[in-house]
């Protein structure tokens, strides 16, 4: 009996023994297996993971009216040196700069003093107004207007040497070369390619010659559809600028409606519009195939001008926000907002500034050049009313 029991003993301590010893091997294996074999930790994510987890890119916009330079606009302009616009957008520089991308009709040809400086009806005016914009803070200039040919061709050409001088600024609506016309137009921002477009309705009587038809667009249907498929194929967003309508008139007329819903249809996404002289409404429009809506601001009225008509004196700032989102390739304008301009200028025709309606003060009205036929506050806000309604936030304050 004595020699059963140690036996057992003896059998139960190599057990215990080989347990310890399977245990630490195990452990010991397992320890080496998780250091060579571990889950790789997290890092920051990477450009790409930021892009899908977060695909809406937004770019700001605001667009101003008609850039009018008349004969009494420039000269009061002249200085010792030549010519200093600055001063005329001094009040408004710091909205405009502030934008992803602003815009400006320039209503007239800026092709400098060696093609003969000139006002109304065919105009021209020194090259220093480019400077000025571009100090102001605009990054796309309009050249497709009534106005474009005045100084011909030679005229065109110089003017667009002109805002060469800038790089930061895109212009659209006239070309120098075939080749040049045929170039998307556009601007990136915020990881967005913004496509932009320009037409006008004529040149007040000029015809472009057979051999240059590049020179300035034209509102023409085929050449829509030609330069919008380009746009969309190339871009991101489209805005374009649409030189229409009828002079003083407050309303859009059927040719604007009909070529702005041309414009919604082939997948604008704004339409920025200008040539009244005078504000008209903004609205929403819907494509014909329901999938699709576009802002258009019929009309901006002037922004700087030395017309002599308290109307003529009231132009709009308009902003938005556009919103693209990157994983679907789709594209919504939010977060619009007017805020109307007036045109300041002094007794004389001596000087001017362009600003906004919410920082025009008592002073500047009664000491305005057309104070004596009303341009006070309160005119420019009741005009506003009537023509702008109540769909979008105008601003006054």
């Amino acid at each position: 009996m004595r020699i059963h029991k140690k036996r057992t003993g003896v059998k139960m301590v190599l057990v215990v023994v080989l347990v310890l010893v399977a245990a630490t091997s195990a452990a010991t294996y397992w320890l080496f297996f998780r250091e060579h074999t571990a889950a790789p930790q997290p890092t920051s994510p990477g450009v790409s993971d930021v892009e899908k987890s977060n695909p809406i890119k937004t770019v700001s916009f605001g667009a101003v009216g008609d850039n009018l330079i008349h004969g009494a606009v420039y000269l009061a302009a002249a200085t010792a040196a030549g010519y200093d616009f600055r001063p005329f957008y001094e009040n408004v520089k710091s909205e405009i700069s502030a934008v992803d991308v602003a815009y400006i009709n320039q209503e007239t040809p800026f092709a400098g003093a060696a093609l003969g400086l000139s006002s109304y009806p065919t105009f021209n005016g020194p090259t220093e107004i480019a400077d000025a914009l571009a100090d102001t803070g605009f990054d796309w200039i309009n050249t497709a207007s009534n106005h474009s040919f005045d100084r011909g061709a030679a005229g065109v050409v110089a003017s667009l040497d002109v805002i060469d001088r800038f790089p930061n600024i895109v212009q659209s609506g006239s070309a120098r070369s075939a080749e040049e016309f045929e170039r998307v137009k556009y601007l990136e921002r915020n990881g967005v390619k913004i496509g932009l477009e320009s037409f006008t309705y004529g040149l007040n009587g000029f015809q472009l010659p057979d051999d240059q038809p590049y020179l300035v667009n034209l509102i023409d249907d085929d050449l829509i559809h030609q330069r919008m498929e380009k746009l969309n194929a190339e871009t991101d967003v489209q805005v374009v600028s649409m030189h229409w309508g009828d002079e003083y008139a407050t309303e859009p007329n059927a040719e604007q409606e009909r070529l702005a819903q041309l414009l919604a249809d082939l997948g604008a996404e704004v339409i920025v519009a200008e040539h009244p002289h005078v504000i008209q409404p903004v609205r929403w429009i819907t494509s014909s195939d329901g999938q699709h809506k576009t802002l258009v601001i019929y009309s901006m009225g002037n922004f700087l001008s030395a017309q002599d008509e308290p109307f003529n004196m009231l132009g709009l700032y308009v902003k938005w926000n556009i919103k693209y989102n990157d994983n679907d390739k789709t594209a919504e304008v939010s977060d619009v907002e007017i805020w109307p301009t007036v045109t300041w200028q002094a007794a004389g025709f001596k000087d001017y500034r362009c600003t906004f309606l919410k920082d025009y003060t008592a002073e500047m009205a009664g000491s305005h050049n057309l104070r004596a036929q009303g341009t006070s506050r309160e005119y420019f806000i009741g005009q506003s009313r009537e023509i702008l309604g109540d769909e979008f936030k105008v601003v006054y304050e």
